[in-house]
């Protein structure tokens, strides 16, 4: 399995903004060898708002697929850009139990409208 760690920098003044945006993510749940997507919030000593976001896909070439043709019409329309400072996006390839640490990080205070699952 292919895991997507994305760790996002917002400020207070765009959390809410990129919160919502987040949520818009559903259409992930049709796309081809995509599996489930979670995330939530982190702050940080400096006032800024940590957004970390996993995805879990089937392999590589699906989430090649998906980079290629879908991702940023997704993007572009739920205008999350406006809203980060920063973006970090890190690739895994790892089994089950290195997901579901990663899905249930006790730092984490996760969003239930980010959670996306294959349909």
């Amino acid at each position: 399995m292919l895991i997507k760690k994305i760790v996002c920098e917002t400020d207070v003044a765009n959390a809410e903004v990129f919160a919502q945006a987040q949520s818009r993510w559903g259409a992930l749940s049709r796309v081809n060898g995509f599996v489930k997507q979670a995330g939530g919030w982190r702050k940080n000593a400096d006032g800024l708002f940590i957004a970390e976001i996993i995805s879990v896909w089937e392999n590589r070439q699906a989430y090649d697929h998906f980079m290629e043709n879908e991702h940023d019409r997704i993007y572009e329309e739920n205008e999350q850009k406006a809203a980060i400072l920063s973006i970090e996006v890190m690739l895994y390839e790892e089994d089950e139990p290195f997901i579901h640490g990663l899905l249930h990080h006790p730092d984490i205070r996760y969003e239930p409208d980010w959670t996306v699952v294959r349909t």
